[in-house]
């Protein structure tokens, strides 16, 4: 279906085509992308409450992670909203039933890893979750909607790779295009990698110049967004065990053995990388106060 504006004497026909919104479905029925954003999916079983212990739980999460069919992964901040379908009078009238934060963090934690949705908690940014009667004790089921940015996700499986400033940054060999899946060459792969690190090196680099100028934590680490590429980076510890990682010795080595045989691939990259590098120190100098020698002021002096 296309929509058309009406042709005016002097004016250029405007076409609006509906192509954007079909390649994004395309992915979204093949589980590569969530649809601008948003995933819903309806469980049939009970939910389990937190509180039932650890078997409970893990068999819950196994049967949650089982009914996923999502290829990607979120990979910055979301919004989680729960809906449980209980017995209204199991809940009043037995002690079954558990409170509804509780209910959350067992579908919050299923919802993680490997095997899930998104990586860590940390990326729950606000969560609601409630309850409606569902008319009998054998129908409770479960309904789980996540939105986030519809650009902030990456195809599965992940790996992540140690950067300078400390964090770890989730990596695909696989990209999203048009709805369907393109394959990265070693060379881009290694081009992703090198500007991560040029990136969170600059980021780290400028965060400990603001301090040296004066700046508080809190000044600093705002500033510092300024020249931070927008992919999220982990702490280790919030990272499953079961993700494939490559500290930032290994990773490096792995590339320095590749480019042994492929330096007339990436030669290009390097050279813009170090450009970048050095675009982004000055920009952190100025941001911190430490204007260049040949500073807008002189270059206006010699104009007059």
């Amino acid at each position: 279906m296309e929509c058309q504006a009406h042709e005016q004497p002097g004016l250029r026909l405007a076409v609006h085509s509906d192509e954007p919104f079909d390649q994004e479905r395309k992915g979204a029925d093949a589980g590569l992308n969530p649809m601008f954003g948003d995933w819903q999916q309806r469980f049939h079983f009970a939910p389990v409450p937190y509180s039932k212990g650890g078997e409970a739980r893990r068999a819950f999460r196994e049967a949650i992670q089982a009914e996923l069919s999502n290829k990607f992964f979120y990979s910055n901040e979301i919004r989680l909203d729960i809906v449980l379908y209980l017995d209204v009078q199991t809940i009043l009238e037995t002690d079954e039933t558990a409170d509804v934060d509780n209910y959350s963090k067992a579908i919050s934690d299923a919802l993680k890893g490997p095997d899930g949705l998104y990586f860590d908690d940390t990326q729950i940014q606000a969560l609601s979750i409630y309850w409606l009667d569902c008319y009998g004790r054998d129908k409770a089921h479960f309904e789980i909607s996540i939105s986030g940015s519809p650009d902030d996700f990456v195809l599965k499986p992940v790996e992540f790779y140690e950067m300078p400033d400390g964090l770890w940054y989730p990596l695909c060999r696989q990209m999203w295009a048009d709805g369907a899946v393109d394959e990265q060459s070693d060379r881009n792969h290694y081009a992703g990698l090198l500007t991560f690190e040029m990136m969170s090196r600059v980021k780290k680099g400028a965060r400990h110049l603001f301090r040296q100028r004066g700046m508080d934590r809190l000044r600093a680490y705002q500033q510092s967004l300024y020249l931070a590429c927008s992919a999220r980076g982990f702490h280790r510890s919030r990272i499953d065990d079961a993700f494939a990682t490559h500290t930032l010795r290994s990773w490096q080595a792995e590339y320095q053995e590749w480019r042994r045989e492929n330096s007339h691939e990436i030669k290009s990259i390097e050279k813009l990388v170090a450009s970048a590098r050095a675009s982004y120190e000055a920009l952190s100098k100025l941001i911190s106060g430490q204007l260049p020698k040949n500073s807008g002021s002189a270059q206006n002096s010699s104009d007059v």
